[in-house]
């Protein structure tokens, strides 16, 4: 600088601290840059000081300019949406579906205000103030109403009119409550007992409205979704009517389906895809939350949402999950080289006890999903992805559930051919080994064919031409594998006593280790019976034993086990 010159340095205000954000040569041009900056919505303050270098050295520095002001908050927008709920009364904008509909339309303002669409819709002056943005509420009732118009066929101004009346009326209930001189508070933990005081204060019919109103007004106090989860779960007891577990339950689901607040429950978690697998843990009690500020307050009810207490919190985590699921988010986002193996893992979480968690939902997921993993979209990539599915998870008991259960959604019907086709492939090997892992004990590839075979033969609309084709060609597989592994030969040994034998085939029969009604079955009943007709077949059964009550009560559960099996 030089000597005995001046220079102009705008600073702004952020955080509680002046912040250098530019110099200027000219007072002049240092506040007309000071006033470009404060027209920022975020800007808190600006201040200009003047820098002048005297002649022996030193620096004075001076104040000359500073305007404050409270930052604007930039204008809050709806989330676009593509489907949603048609509600016809204003009581079914109560609904666990409705909710979470307001949940996705107003995410960006939830995650500013901290409330759910249960506090939203019972505590009035949170509503007044949602309806008083006209940057947010006009737009979201017009998003829906053009969504539900264009389905039904309707107008999409005489929607728009039909969900405004709705909402006065929830409005009004809502301000009425708010009103109502007699309504008790929320004191300590005993949520239970509150609902019970409330039947006795309100109108008829209105018990459950006025006790989530109570619960409203305590926790819109709390400012953040990890305070508002303690406070819920140290309402929620295990011995609590179910009354009171019902409406806590809707909050539950309300505050698990935020994302925000989702993603504060799990903790860490390294990808989508460990998200994913986290959530289904959660639904079926076996997530440990241990790097989440929620890890007590999850174990408490985690065994809730696992015994279905909790339903509607299991249906909101699981509609979350499916919707994560079907997006183009990618599963492994630190290393896209392995999306496919994140893929095989969040498919395997899905699979328990020989069924997909969530049926058809999730079979139609992973199908979209699946397209977003290679180059062809549409319905060619759809095409391609239902096979690809069964080829990169490579489990034939994953592969029939997956695609009888995708055979039975909307998606499903379109692709019925190429479902079928794939069918066929996993179905059409040579030996009962291609179905099953290396190593299987007989018993249990048995039980694990057979459980195929009984998948096919329940599913619901299936042409039955298809359906039986397949399931004859398991039947032969299983009586080749029967004839291979000498299996009935193994059990009717002829060096064994005729009891030995005769009871082993027939436990055999009633194990259910081969379909009923198959030929597979068959032949083990068709041993049973050659077996029968031997002449003096009870003589011979109860040889060895002496004494004779000993005899009659071989006998007795013998002829119980033959009609367990189904002989007569």
């Amino acid at each position: 600088m030089a000597v005995g010159r001046a220079n102009f340095e705008i600073q702004t205000f952020h955080n509680g601290h002046w912040l250098t954000e530019d110099y200027r040569e000219t007072e002049q041009m240092a506040r007309a840059h000071a006033k470009s900056i404060l027209g920022k919505p975020d800007s808190e303050g600006v201040r200009i000081v003047k820098n002048w270098e005297r002649a022996d050295g030193l620096t004075t520095e001076t104040v000359i300019h500073t305007e404050m002001r409270e930052a604007t908050a930039p204008k809050v927008t709806i989330v676009p949406i593509d489907t949603c709920p048609y509600c016809r009364e204003a009581v079914d904008y109560y609904r666990l579906e409705s909710r979470a509909t307001i949940n996705r339309l107003f995410r960006k303002y939830v995650d500013q205000v901290f409330l759910t669409p249960t506090e939203l819709t019972h505590h009035y002056k949170s509503l007044k103030k949602i309806q008083e943005i006209d940057t947010l509420f006009p737009f979201a009732v017009d998003r829906v109403a053009t969504i539900q118009a264009r389905e039904t066929g309707g107008e999409p101004r005489l929607r728009r009119d039909e969900i405004y009346r709705a909402i006065a009326q929830i409005t009004d209930r809502a301000r009425r409550a708010d009103e109502f001189p007699r309504l008790p508070k929320l004191t300590g933990t005993d949520f239970d007992r509150l609902c019970v005081h409330i039947e006795d204060v309100v109108p008829p019919g209105e018990a459950d409205y006025y006790s989530l109103v109570v619960l409203s007004r305590e926790l819109v106090k709390h400012r953040n979704w990890l305070s508002k989860l303690e406070r819920l779960v140290s309402y929620t007891h295990p011995d609590q009517r179910d009354q009171a577990l019902t409406l806590l339950d809707g909050v539950f689901a309300d505050l698990f389906g935020v994302a925000t607040a989702l993603q504060d429950f799990l903790g860490y978690q390294r990808n989508l895809a460990d998200a994913l697998c986290a959530i289904v843990d959660l639904c079926e009690g076996r997530f440990v939350a241990n790097k989440s500020d929620a890890k007590d307050q999850i174990a408490a009810i985690a065994p809730l949402i696992a015994d279905g207490r909790l339903a509607e919190t299991r249906k909101s985590l699981m509609d979350r999950m499916l919707r994560q699921l079907a997006s183009a988010q990618p599963l492994s986002r630190n290393d896209p080289s392995l999306e496919r193996e994140a893929f095989r893992r969040v498919a395997f979480r899905l699979f328990r006890s020989g069924s997909l968690i969530g049926g058809a939902d999730t079979a139609e997921a992973l199908t979209r999903r699946f397209v977003f993993m290679q180059e062809a979209g549409g319905r060619a990539g759809l095409r391609v992805a239902v096979g690809g599915v069964v080829a990169l998870v490579a489990d034939p008991a994953f592969a029939v559930s997956y695609l009888l259960d995708l055979a039975g959604t909307p998606l499903g019907g379109d692709l019925f051919e190429d479902i079928a086709a794939a069918l066929r492939r996993v179905i059409g090997v040579r030996t009962v080994d291609a179905l099953v892992a290396a190593g299987t004990s007989v018993q249990e590839t048995l039980l694990r064919v057979t459980g195929l075979y009984d998948k096919i033969a329940g599913a619901s609309g299936f042409p039955e031409t298809e359906r039986r084709g397949l399931l004859d060609h398991l039947d032969r597989l299983l009586c080749r594998y029967l004839e291979r592994e000498g299996v009935i030969e193994k059990l009717d040994d002829p060096k064994a006593l005729l009891r030995d034998r005769a009871t082993r085939l027939i436990e055999f029969c009633a194990s259910e280790l081969l379909p009923v009604g198959s030929k597979a079955v068959g032949i083990a009943r068709a041993r049973v019976v050659a077996l029968l007709k031997q002449p003096n077949f009870e003589v011979r059964f109860v040889d060895g034993l002496t004494d004779a009550a000993g005899r009659d009560e071989a006998l007795r559960v013998f002829h119980a086990l033959m009609a367990r099996a189904g002989f007569r």
